[in-house]
């Protein structure tokens, strides 16, 4: 038997106040991603009403005279930190108004208000052993009133045409969002592009299954930036780029001599990171 939402629950009895075939049911319940079939519809317009009673605690839980303010306590606990352990809040319940609590009434009380626990969505974040030597970089570019004026930074990234989330954050009573439709193999593209003080260069678009080694990667700066640069810059900028391999290959060492391109390489931290760990986390300048 599949488990229906109340919301989806609400809208059988609708459709059978309007005479709708239970088939028509279980097709439009199919559209909106639950598969339930038409025997068990039958079953559950046949159930009684189920009417939930409103909550109150036990006196030897929660005094009705403090119930509101523990409500709207644990409600601003979760605003403020929505990681919170439920032992911590415990302690914060007995701290503030002196209440022993077992889990099952901050349980209720947190149903009550409405939260549900989801898995979290990360996002990027610096390392703390990279933390400082970036402070650090970013300090001493400031002293020495750098603008990065002929500065042209550098990229590529692969982008999907259709996302992959596997999480979403919706409310409680709208859960029917979390319905997405989505191909198996999305189309993916590989995009070059750059930013500098006088707007972006223009972007390079290759199909995602392309290789980027150094041949193509001459291909790309011939076509996105050798021609936009001396338009912008007249050859005096500064190209800055990474690491990668096809950026510090023989040919491409060539075609930026040829081209007469001044390059900057972003270098890896790793050097500087184990330097730090060496003084002991102390800030490293070079």
């Amino acid at each position: 038997e599949q488990n229906v939402d109340k919301t989806w629950k609400d809208c059988l009895v609708g459709w059978d106040d309007q005479g709708i075939p239970y088939t028509e049911m279980s097709r439009r319940l199919h559209a909106m991603g639950h598969v339930v079939s038409p025997t068990t519809i039958q079953r559950l317009l046949a159930l009684p009403p189920k009417l939930e009673k409103e909550y109150s605690p036990r006196p030897e839980t929660i005094p009705p005279d403090l119930y509101p303010a523990v409500r709207s306590h644990i409600a601003k606990m979760y605003e403020d930190d929505d990681e919170i352990t439920l032992s911590s809040l415990l302690q914060s319940i007995e701290t503030e108004f002196g209440l022993q609590l077992s889990e099952y009434p901050v349980e209720r009380i947190r149903k009550e208000i409405g939260y549900v626990n989801l898995d979290v969505r990360y996002g990027h974040s610096v390392r703390l052993a990279n933390r400082q030597p970036r402070v650090d970089w970013c300090k001493a570019r400031i002293e020495e009133n750098c603008t990065f004026r002929k500065h042209i930074f550098t990229d590529e990234s692969m982008i999907q045409l259709d996302s992959n989330s596997r999480k979403v954050w919706v409310l409680s009573t709208a859960r029917d969002r979390r319905i997405k439709s989505t191909f198996k193999h999305p189309q993916k593209v590989l995009v070059w592009g750059g930013i500098s003080w006088k707007g972006p260069t223009n972007l390079v678009v290759l199909d995602g299954s392309c290789r980027v080694d150094a041949v193509e990667y001459c291909k790309i700066l011939r076509d996105g930036y050798v021609e936009w640069e001396r338009e912008n810059f007249g050859g005096k900028s500064l190209l800055v780029q990474d690491n990668a391999p096809c950026h510090k290959a023989n040919i491409t060492k060539e075609f930026l001599k040829r081209e007469e391109i001044e390059v900057n390489y972003i270098r890896h931290v790793h050097t500087q990171m184990r330097r730090v760990i060496e003084v002991d986390g102390k800030p490293v300048k070079d």
